[in-house]
């Protein structure tokens, strides 16, 4: 290492002492010197959203970046002392305790991106986007190998706004306003009258007695007795058809030759759909409030040396239902989509609380009566760079350093409570009577200290740039560290030291290499130090003389390659030590006494003293194309990211310790894939229109993973890609004759009949097992797309963006949505309107689904296998944004308004979808908060 920081300085200043006589000229920094792959999205682009994160702008708009919400609203961590953000499959951009992206799953080349924030690595997304200058996606080795350890990971970069000192002092004020609604999407409940008969019907085909009479079906159709036969949309009980959000932004930019400053300040609120009561003097309703101020002040303290500091705080407060003894929304919303519409009353004619001995609590009083979680966080963070330039001394060189310290504490207040609910009935004698069940459970107060975090960055920097002729020269040298508290965790330590060095010959052929050399504390001592480097090459044939009389602007080739890592994030809390439980102490024989004693045991699982960082070889190969005097534009890039080393448990380990064997580094995979932008822009007389579309192609496949033995290849998963979906083969449903005539059928099964799920059998055996499972869905290569669109004429400005994604599978595991009548204390849950396609004698050529039965069936639902009757096409097309604005003229705004400009605005969210998916949302599961459309309007001031 040591060698490594000597070696690069001596080139530095040698290069540099040497080229001091030499004539200097100026240095292009444009994007004919990226060789790597890369999309950039700017301000105008995000702030045409009303949202609570600036990863709702990113959706469609960057090839490459696969962004995908599975919520519909931004939700504050309320769970203590935890060691990973409440998102689970794909982790949050960036990794880390305090990440508050709880709404999107977010990936680039099937790897979680880390974000960087003006040069700091953090996991920052609830950012005003007036405050944010532009995103921008790397991808390949060479872009990312700052990284170091975690190169093989995209980088998320986020650049906030900086002084603007040119046009003096300058105020701009937005505010915005929004009416959103839930998406439609999947099936409606049963009303009480369909349940009931198809309650029946189950329970006849179980060889049950009915539990409904026809008196009950007319009730329930006729609405005659709603207490004793209710009849309640739970969803629309709970629940209302629109809430709103608001928004509110002050950007104040100015200074003279000295100092610039820019200070922004920000506000967002958003409420939830759950409906409140008068009755309280709190809010039960989902509540998202959020306060930002951003500031930034550059110094010119000489003409050589330069001081910038930005400064950000940040308080974000969160409210939600208290559900079930404090558990939030999330089993509410579970328990709304479960329980039938004739479960119960929501009020008895008494006014109590409707209820039974299978439902003890009333969801109304959980939404409305239950109490409330309320969760707060604060954020500061500071960050100072410094940058002195020794052009006069050596010329082209110059060196820096930064430093950022943040802090954040997240907490919650639990104040929940529980009501009683009574079953409403008729006696024999006619009066009426209440039956008491559940409890009833005064305020609790309790509060939790959900997480805890700081953190320390420091970096230093040596660069040399210069042109000497027709030779350009960069070289960059570069350490940084970093220390993290999680909590009451020992701090993680990691570090980089790194190199670049990019040279070109007249913007014409190009050549550079990095080379990175990572610390991290928590691997084993030996394996903490890893070296990581990439290289790359480019030709912009368009500056080549035989292509002077093309009417090519730009045509340019480029390739990057490089061995990166993808460590930090899988070591785990010091996974490499052997750590102990103190077992129960016990009496053994010592001489003639008995002595106390005791004894330890390993805890599980064992330690992994081999563990280290997952390695990879990456290759990127570029085309970037530009027409017609700019107007066409054509971006293009193909990859092949090998990995290796990977984490993975060991199929063949079995546990005859009783202890649970490490994840080792021993799998391989191999993602590929295509990346494409093409963009037009031109005007009709003077009307100035753009159409840009990204397209992104992705592929995987597990090389390597050690697997038990199966039998079959069609078992295998190596070979496969790694989001494949197995399962039984369903070919239709079972006739009398089938049964009659043997066709093979799971064994443990008693009351197969015509009706039921036939199933393919794979290996001929004439049974149907965990043998017949085979690929069902999951292996396609995953296609998604976005089309921006939109003119602009005399101030009147018209854009949309329309967005989707192709090649999808979605496995439905909701039973209580598939197959209906689940078992609930000592009734049946809900079922819904897509069983009404169930086979019966009658459907039996057009039934989707199988013959209804009451308790589940596992034969039906693929015995815990995996069914393809229940594999989705995932495939939709979005209308993700529409935005009509018009600006007042300037000379109207200069005579009249004094100069003050202004900008009104219409702007609309997922206004219409195209999904395959007919049983729930293409993106936001059944039983998940629905996904939102929102019209919102707005006015811009400048000053």
């Amino acid at each position: 290492m040591y060698k490594m920081i000597t070696t690069g300085l001596l080139c530095i200043a040698a290069v540099a002492l040497k080229a001091q006589d030499a004539p200097i000229d100026s240095v292009d920094h444009t994007k004919s010197n990226t060789l790597g792959a890369s999309s950039t999205v700017y301000t105008n682009d995000l702030i045409k959203y009303q949202s609570a994160t600036i990863l709702t702008g990113l959706q469609g708009r960057l090839k490459g970046l696969n962004v995908s919400p599975f919520r519909g609203m931004q939700l504050l961590r309320t769970d203590a002392n935890t060691k990973s953000d409440i998102v689970g499959a794909i982790p949050n951009v960036g990794g880390g305790i305090y990440g508050d992206n709880s709404e999107f799953l977010i990936s680039a080349r099937g790897q979680s991106p880390i974000a960087i924030v003006d040069g700091v690595e953090r996991d920052l997304y609830s950012i005003d986007p007036e405050a944010i200058e532009s995103v921008t996606i790397q991808k390949d080795a060479l872009s990312n190998m700052f990284l170091g350890m975690r190169s093989s990971r995209g980088a998320l970069i986020i650049t906030t706004k900086n002084p603007d000192a040119k046009g003096g002092f300058h105020l701009s004020l937005t505010g915005k306003f929004g009416i959103s609604s839930a998406l439609k999407s999947g099936p409606n409940p049963l009303s009480a009258y369909q349940y009931a008969y198809l309650l029946n019907e189950a329970l006849l085909n179980d060889g049950k007695s009915p539990l409904y009479t026809y008196d009950d079906f007319e009730a329930y159709r006729n609405g005659t007795s709603p207490y004793l036969h209710p009849d309640v949309n739970w969803k629309d009980a709970i629940m209302n058809n629109s809430t709103t959000s608001q928004a509110y932004n002050l950007n104040v930019t100015g200074g003279g030759r000295v100092a610039q400053y820019f200070v922004s300040l920000g506000y967002y609120s958003e409420n939830g759909l759950f409906k409140t009561s008068d009755a309280n003097s709190y809010n039960t309703n989902f509540k998202y409030n959020r306060y930002l101020i951003t500031s930034k002040v550059n110094i010119n303290v000489t003409d050589e040396f330069k001081v910038s500091m930005s400064l950000m705080g940040r308080i974000e407060e969160g409210n939600q239902p208290g559900g079930i003894s404090g558990t939030g929304y999330s089993d509410l919303l579970s328990n709304v989509w479960q329980t039938p519409n004739n479960a119960y009353p929501v009020l008895n004619p008494n006014g109590t609380y409707g209820g039974n001995a299978s439902y003890t609590q009333n969801l109304y009083a959980q939404t409305t009566g239950s109490g409330y979680i309320s969760s707060n966080t604060r954020d500061v963070v500071g960050t100072i760079n410094l940058k002195y330039d020794f052009d006069k001394l050596v010329r082209g060189l110059s060196v820096g350093a930064t430093g950022n310290i943040s802090s954040q504490v997240r907490n919650a207040i639990v104040r929940t409570k529980q009501a009683q609910v009574f079953q409403y009935s008729i006696t024999q004698q006619g009066n009426e009577a209440y039956d008491k069940y559940g409890d009833v459970s005064s305020q609790t107060n309790s509060y939790r200290s959900v997480s805890t975090y700081q953190y320390m960055y420091g970096k230093m920097y040596v660069d040399w740039e210069r042109q000497f002729g027709m030779h350009g020269v960069k070289a960059s040298l570069w350490g940084d560290t970093r220390t993290i508290l999680n909590n009451y965790d020992l701090p993680m330590i990691p570090s980089n030291i790194g190199q670049k060095v990019e040279y070109n010959y007249d913007n014409k052929y190009f050549a550079q290499a990095a080379v990175t050399e990572s610390y991290y504390n928590r691997y084993d001592n030996g394996r903490r130090w890893g070296t990581f480097w990439a290289v790359g090459l480019g030709w912009d044939i368009s500056k080549e003389k035989f292509m002077e009389a093309s009417k090519i602007d730009q045509l340019k080739l480029r390739a990057t390659y490089g061995h990166t890592g993808n460590g930090i994030d899988n070591a785990g809390y010091f996974s490499y030590l052997k750590r102990y439980n103190e077992d129960g102490g016990f009496w053994y024989s010592n001489g003639t006494s008995m002595s106390n004693g005791g004894s330890v045991s390993e805890i599980s699982p064992l330690a992994n003293t081999l563990l280290t960082w997952e390695k990879g070889r990456k290759v990127n190969v570029g085309l970037d194309l530009t027409l017609l005097k700019n107007r066409l534009t054509l971006s293009a890039d193909y990859y092949n990211d090998y990995y290796y080393d990977i984490l993975q448990s060991r199929g063949k380990s079995i546990e005859l310790l009783g202890i649970a064997y490490p994840a080792e580094n021993i799998g391989k995979t191999r993602y590929y894939g295509l990346e494409t932008q093409l963009s037009w822009q031109d005007h009709i007389g003077k009307v100035n229109y753009y159409v840009s579309a990204n397209w992104s192609m992705e592929q995987n496949k597990r090389l390597f993973m050690d697997e038990q033995y199966v039998p079959y290849d069609y078992l295998k998963m190596t070979g496969q890609p790694t989001g494949t979906i197995y399962g039984l083969v369903a070919t239709g449903f079972l006739t009398a004759k089938d049964i009659a005539d043997g066709y093979p059928v799971m064994n443990g099964f008693n009351n197969i009949q015509a009706g039921d799920v036939k199933y393919k059998d794979m290996n001929g055996d004439g049974e149907i097992n965990e043998f017949d499972r085979t690929v069902i869905g999951g292996d396609k290569p995953t296609c998604y797309f976005g089309i921006d669109l939109g003119f602009e004429w005399k101030g009147l400005e018209v854009t949309a963006l329309i967005q989707g994604a192709y090649n999808r599978d979605l496995y439905n595991s909701d039973r209580t949505l598939l197959e209906g009548f689940q078992v609930i204390g000592q009734s049946y849950g809900q079922a819904y309107t897509n069983l009404l396609n169930r086979w019966t004698p009658e459907t039996a050529e057009t039934a989707t689904y199988p013959r209804l039965t009451a308790g589940g069936n596992m034969y039906n639902y693929g015995n815990n296998w995996n069914s393809s009757l229940f594999v989705q096409n995932g495939n939709y097309i979005r209308l993700k944004n529409a935005t009509v604005s018009y600006k007042l003229p300037e000379n109207f705004c200069r005579n009249y308004l004094g100069g003050l400009r202004v900008k009104i605005f219409v702007q609309g969210q997922n206004l219409l979808t195209w999904s395959r998916t007919r049983l729930q949302d293409p993106e936001v599961t059944f039983t998940s908060y629905p996904l939102q459309r929102t019209i919102t309007t707005g006015i811009n001031l400048n000053f």
